[in-house]
This record gives structure tokens, C-alpha cells and sequence, in this order.
């Protein structure tokens, strides 16, 4: 029997917001119950209320299917933030907060114009912005190429990560990041070769004041892809949305939102690992 057995319970994380989707499909509406979802934001979403959608092209752009949740369906795309500014005193105890969220499908599949992302660091104003007409100009992300995207149109998140059908990770900030033709202004772009998988980041911070940095860790199925910094642009504006683009759908299971534990025991923590 293994002796000396150490479980390092003191620096887990805590959730914040949990969705694993397992509620009865719906077509038009996605929060329609409460299913899945575990809400430690201290907003008391009710049925009806966890999601705010300023885009969806169609009716049925966003969807339950099969316990799981379908964004872009049909042609064009749609979004959805959650409606808690995340600003919590928990994090800022932590030090940090962690976003991830698995990207199951994107089945128009392998181009540059299809992807699904989720994006950090919007006012209320800015998410209500996202698409709020057919040709807008502003997304929660700017990680589309290939599809007439100007310079003009730019993202209204501080900070997004996409997976994009091609199997590109790309990650970028509030503003223009690309065009059709160039992408010098993404903040990072890493081949991870498929279009499917576990997109993350780590995000460590002092406060939410309008200019403090902020620094990332990018992850991709549980892999560091790259790091670096950006500001807030607002004080303590931190809604939390999810975005995508496709003619058929993309998929996306377990979003979750929650505090970091201590960095030195990070890993172990997060992966469950036993010591003996």
C-alpha cells in the first residue's frame, strides 16, 4: 500500500462559472434551463438569464444539441456572454483566473474563416456591441481572415483566443488584429494541428483597473502554446463571451471560469497529481 500519500488540496481552484450543456436540446433558446450549469458568480443567474446574445444571424443560430452547445449554425455566426461582470474579489485574492473551453466541432471545417473563441475584458456596452447588426463592424474577437475582413473591423474584448478551422491557434486584443491579408497584428499563432480540442489561458493580475497589466498563458489540450501581456482598457469591466463563425456549426462543451491556485503548485493541482 503506498505510504506518505499527499493530496495538495489547499491550492485548488475554484469555479466561478461552469457550463457542461447537459440540458434537453433547444433550438432557439440556450439557457432555457439551468442544467449543467454551476454558477458561483454571486449574480444568481436565473433560467432565462446566464447568457446574453447580441448576435445570432438566424434564430436558430445558437443552440442545445446533444448536450453541448451549437454555435454559428447555418450560415453566418452568433454569440453569447455571460451576464456577471467578473470582477470577483476571488480572483483578485488568487491572483488570477483561468477561461477554458472545449471546441468539439467546427463543421464546415478547415478553412481560415471558421473558428470558435472566447474573449475577456468587455464592458457590458462593448459585448452588447458584438454584431449588433448584420454587417457590424465589431466582434468579441478579430480572428477571421480570408472572408473581406478590413481594417476596420476590429474586436471589442481585451483579450480572445480562436481555434480556427485550419488547425491555427491564434490569440490577439482589443482593436484590429488582422485583415484578410494580414495577420501581423495577432498577439500569437500557433499549428496545433487539428480543429478540435481544449482551448485555455491563464491570466494573472493585480487589479482591474483601466492600464494595470495583465499577463497570459496560452494552453491548447493542456499544453503551454505562448505567453505574453496586455491592459485593461476599462476599470473593472470583465464580461466573458464566447464567439464563433461557420455555415453549419461550431460545437463547444465545458466552458469554465475560475480562480487559479498557488503558482508553485499549479501544476500538480490542476492535473490531480499524487506524490508518495
Amino acid at each position: 500500500m503506498a505510504a506518505g500519500l499527499t493530496l495538495p488540496l489547499a491550492a485548488r481552484a475554484g469555479v466561478l462559472f461552469g457550463d457542461s450543456f447537459t440540458r434537453a436540446d433547444n433550438t432557439t433558446a440556450i439557457d432555457a434551463t439551468l442544467g449543467g450549469i454551476t454558477d458561483n458568480t454571486g449574480s444568481s443567474l436565473a433560467a432565462g438569464g446566464v447568457y446574453v446574445r447580441p448576435f445570432s444571424k438566424q434564430t436558430t443560430s445558437s443552440q442545445i444539441a446533444g448536450n453541448q452547445l451549437k454555435l454559428a449554425t447555418g450560415t453566418g455566426s452568433s454569440n453569447a456572454y455571460i451576464d456577471h461582470n467578473f470582477t470577483n474579489s476571488d480572483i483578485l485574492t488568487a491572483g488570477g483566473f483561468r477561461v477554458s473551453v472545449n471546441v468539439t466541432d467546427i463543421m464546415k471545417s478547415n478553412g481560415t474563416g471558421q473558428g470558435g473563441a472566447f474573449a475577456i475584458g468587455m464592458s457590458e456596452a462593448r459585448a452588447n456591441s458584438a454584431g449588433a447588426s448584420l454587417f457590424a463592424m465589431t466582434k468579441m474577437h478579430d480572428g477571421i481572415s480570408g472572408v473581406g475582413n478590413k481594417e476596420e473591423d476590429v474586436s471589442v474584448s481585451d483579450f480572445w483566443v480562436m481555434l480556427r478551422g485550419d488547425g491555427s491557434l491564434i490569440w490577439g486584443g482589443l482593436g484590429n488584429s488582422i485583415t484578410a491579408s494580414d495577420e501581423s497584428g495577432l498577439l500569437g499563432k500557433v499549428d496545433v494541428g487539428s480543429n478540435t480540442g481544449l482551448i485555455s489561458a491563464v491570466f494573472t493580475l493585480s487589479s482591474f483597473n483601466a492600464a494595470e497589466t495583465v499577463n497570459y498563458e496560452v494552453f491548447f489540450d493542456g499544453v503551454s502554446k505562448g505567453s505574453g501581456s496586455f491592459a485593461w482598457s476599462e476599470s473593472n469591466q470583465n464580461y466573458i463571451g464566447l464567439d464563433a463563425r461557420d455555415k453549419q456549426g461550431v460545437t463547444f462543451d465545458n466552458l469554465s471560469i475560475e480562480t487559479i491556485p498557488e503558482p508553485a503548485t499549479l501544476g500538480r493541482s490542476t492535473l490531480g497529481l499524487i506524490t508518495f
